[in-house]
């Protein structure tokens, strides 16, 4: 006989019951601030209403103007589910869909220069700007005027040499949320900054456990003891308020350590450096997920391509100076600072894997937040802001 005293849990994946419960827990006193609900790294369909509400109404970091320096130069990424391509062509930077205006297929990958762009399916051509130049054998299609036809563009911004897009029509300008920053970003030259290397990889989790990860300087004991923490101790790291669009979180240098510490061997100082700024890195985020590491000699800024639920790409751009690129022995100086990046992101991404398969679980609930993880809470923050 069936026993109904025995009851079993179902759970559902409710993407609107999910945002329902962090617009409600999500305090405005920094004191009692708690972390998001475990399910809302989880969820399928919470992931696709941040794809709506959140990636397709905001701005998106996808490049630096020095990916783009002369006519013809382009880069191509995909971005929540986007394939993009960005150009410099006679009348300046633009960004357009690449794909195809026939069957669909990306006209591009990668990056390059060239004056045109030919589909790999039929041989359809574009031009810099988008126009449709070639599509052959389309004579006796009725009503098919090629000049008429071009790539969608999609809206941009360039702030600082950083160049942003984003899908939506009414969002304010990016320019005018960043203002009060804008004197930072001038202090360290990003618009003069050159491309030093990229680097990708997959992260096998959220995306918001990515971004927190990185904002915050409380793990360094922990997870970075042998890398990060001798140096730049989390103990020490600060965190102020949070702008209307961005949070930082500061990582001094410790009390008796050498600039050498903070410095790249084989990279020279930005000007106008104070003592100071020698002695710290600061971390940025641009909401929702542009990832900013400033040191006194170099600049890394990471865009995250959240694939789904479970996977996120992270792309980096490193920027260094005209004058350390011109610096003798610049390509070795530029590997050893991608090998050194590469340990730190190894012990990320193994704690990151494990919180990921902690998630998962049932018994699990949201956790309580310390005074230095105050930039998770203004995450969670303006995602309530954009969730309501």
């Amino acid at each position: 006989m069936l026993d109904l005293s025995q009851r079993i849990d179902c759970v559902f994946d409710d993407g609107q019951a999910i945002a329902r419960q962090i617009t409600a827990a999500q305090s405005t006193d920094a004191g009692l601030a708690g972390t998001l609900p475990p399910q809302a790294y989880n969820s399928d369909a919470f992931f696709q209403l941040e794809n709506q509400k959140i990636f397709r109404e905001d701005w998106l970091f996808i490049g630096h103007v020095s990916q783009v320096a002369n006519v013809g130069d382009y880069f191509s990424l995909d971005i929540i589910d986007e394939p993009v391509l960005c150009t410099r062509s006679d009348d300046g930077i633009r960004v357009m869909s690449r794909v195809c205006l026939h069957r669909w297929v990306p006209i591009i990958e990668g990056s390059g220069n060239a004056k045109a762009f030919v589909c790999p399916f039929h041989n359809w051509s574009y031009n810099t700007k988008g126009q449709l130049m070639g599509a052959p054998l389309m004579n006796q299609a009725a009503d098919f005027d090629r000049k008429s036809c071009e790539l969608p563009q999609i809206r941009s911004e360039i702030v600082a040499g950083m160049i942003f897009i984003t899908f939506s029509s009414d969002i304010d300008s990016l320019l005018a949320r960043l203002k009060p920053v804008l004197s930072l970003f001038e202090k360290y030259h990003f618009a003069e900054l050159q491309t030093a290397y990229e680097l990708d990889y997959d992260c096998p989790f959220n995306w918001k456990m990515a971004v927190e990860t990185f904002m915050e300087c409380y793990h360094h004991s922990a997870v970075h003891r042998t890398t990060l923490e001798d140096s730049f101790p989390g103990r020490l790291s600060y965190i102020g308020e949070d702008g209307p669009g961005w949070t930082f979180c500061h990582q001094p240098l410790r009390k008796n350590g050498e600039i050498s510490e903070v410095l790249t061997a084989g990279l020279l100082p930005f000007d106008g450096m104070s003592e100071e700024d020698l002695r710290r890195i600061d971390l940025m985020l641009i909401y929702p997920f542009c990832l900013i590491g400033i040191n006194p000699d170099r600049i890394s800024i990471s865009t995250l391509l959240p694939v789904n639920k479970d996977l996120t790409i992270w792309h980096r751009l490193v920027l260094v100076s005209k004058a350390s690129m011109a610096q003798e022995g610049f390509a070795v100086t530029a590997e050893t600072m991608k090998t050194g990046s590469k340990a730190i992101i190894a012990e990320d991404l193994q704690i990151n894997s494990l919180q990921r398969r902690g998630s998962r679980s049932q018994l699990a609930r949201p956790g309580r937040l310390g005074h230095l993880e105050r930039t998770v809470w203004h995450l969670a923050n303006y995602m309530k802001r954009k969730l309501l």
